[in-house]
């Protein structure tokens, strides 16, 4: 039976759609995965904070938003690293008696995982290896996280991150799991052909772009290969599970596995991620198993934050969720039989390589309001009557009502997390190394 303070491992993948996932999608191939879910609860609304790397993991390691950490682009990009004095799960446990291993792609900065609380780093890939190279990157962070658990000595427990690059581009066809999956099969979302009339100018030129203007035959191959590519990583986090039971661990450790982002997979016409707002790279899986906790609930539709996986495992790790950790948890969610009254996720973006279009948002279970703060424009969608984002509301004074009620949701959302709207929307400080 579980202690009073389990083991912990969390499993993080990256450009990990929601929908990549067979539990979910069952043109997905992920047994792994798919036997954790139904092992434990699976969350099938989790928003990350940021569709982009640097900026959701700073959540993830400190259950704050962006905006709060300063890490609004990629830790590479200037000064962007996450600041080692910043409020972490990894020091919160350390400081609790674990032993805390960080393994695998970290992406938020050079030298200060050790600082901000992780004993010690095993593979550590500091910004992340993409493509095929990820291959061996990801299969050695799987080794050393089984090796580590295979030598664990049981007087202190373990806080363990196995951080993979998996599914993130460059696409490729992983050969060893094509047996899975059928080219002829492929098919593209229904939002594909949105001619995004009612969008942004930006979302048109992003369509326009080399990147993106690709056939469907394209867009299918690449759906082919992020499939393959999804059933690697699936099986990566497989040896680690298998690894857990073998080692007779698995009953007295909590396991949480999420994405940093997920991925737009032809949606809307659009490749990989980018400065937009869309389901398709906001929203990543999610699954929580505490041996210790009976969930209520096996798969929750709750609107939930990945700014709430740190506080999760500090109270999953018999901890008090000090009020640094904005996300709250996950845990209550848990605990509760039905999504609360007020069900809503924040979210934002400020600049990537597609360009400066910084914005925040809000999602409930009806409605999604964007403000590009400065392009003062938006996206406003009734999610009820257009769940594939077609058709943008914004400036419609049908939904004026619905429009100013979200953006007062905003304004005190900003508010209670230090939100400075001057500083978000000045122009970055880019300076790029490798």
């Amino acid at each position: 039976m579980p202690t009073s303070r389990p083991n912990v491992l969390f499993v993080l993948t990256d450009q990990h759609q929601a929908q990549a996932l067979g539990a979910v999608n069952d043109a997905f191939h992920t047994p792994a995965l798919d036997d954790l879910a139904s092992d434990g609860t699976l969350f099938t609304n989790a928003y990350c904070t940021h569709p982009q790397c640097s900026p959701s993991r700073s959540s993830l390691v400190t259950g704050k938003f962006p905006h709060q950490t300063g890490v609004r682009a990629l830790s590479n990009w200037g000064p962007y690293e996450l600041d080692p004095d910043s409020n972490s799960v990894g020091r919160t446990l350390s400081d609790a008696g674990y032993e805390t291993l960080w393994a695998g792609r970290w992406d938020l900065g050079v030298e200060n995982t050790s600082k901000l609380g992780w004993e010690f780093t095993r593979n550590l890939d500091v910004t992340g290896t993409d493509g095929p190279r990820s291959l061996q990157r990801d299969g050695a962070t799987a080794t050393e996280v089984a090796r580590y658990v295979r030598e664990y000595d049981g007087d202190e427990p373990f806080f363990a991150t196995a951080s993979f690059n998996l599914p993130h581009p460059p696409y490729f066809e992983d050969e060893a799991f094509s047996e899975y999956y059928d080219r002829d099969d492929i098919s593209l979302p229904a939002n594909h052909d949105d001619d995004l009339s009612t969008k942004p100018e930006f979302h048109r030129e992003r369509a326009d772009s080399e990147e993106c203007d690709l056939t469907e035959a394209e867009f299918r191959e690449i759906a082919y290969q992020y499939r393959t590519m999804v059933s690697h990583v699936d099986a990566l986090i497989g040896e680690l599970l298998d690894t857990l039971r073998a080692e007779g661990l698995y009953e007295d450790t909590v396991i949480v596995f999420t994405a940093d982002h997920g991925d737009m997979q032809a949606a809307h016409g659009l490749n990989k991620k980018g400065v937009v707002a869309y389901d398709e790279i906001l929203r990543v899986p999610l699954i929580v198993r505490h041996p210790g906790l009976e969930s209520q609930r096996d798969v929750i539709p709750d609107l939930v934050s990945t700014a709430a996986v740190p506080g999760t495992i500090v109270e999953a790790a018999g901890k008090p969720v000090a009020e640094e950790f904005t996300g709250g948890s996950l845990l209550p969610a848990m605990r509760r039989e039905t999504p609360p009254e007020e069900d809503r996720v924040f979210f934002e973006h400020n600049v990537a390589y597609w360009g400066h279009h910084p914005y925040r948002g809000v999602r409930t279970p009806r409605w999604k309001l964007v403000e590009y703060l400065k392009d003062d424009d938006g996206e406003l969608y009734d999610l009820d009557a257009d769940p594939g984002e077609t058709t943008n509301l914004y400036g419609d004074p049908d939904y004026a009502d619905v429009t100013d009620r979200l953006h007062a949701d905003l304004e005190d959302w900003w508010a209670a997390t230090d939100g400075d709207t001057d500083e978000w929307v000045s122009e970055p400080s880019l300076s790029f190394r490798a």
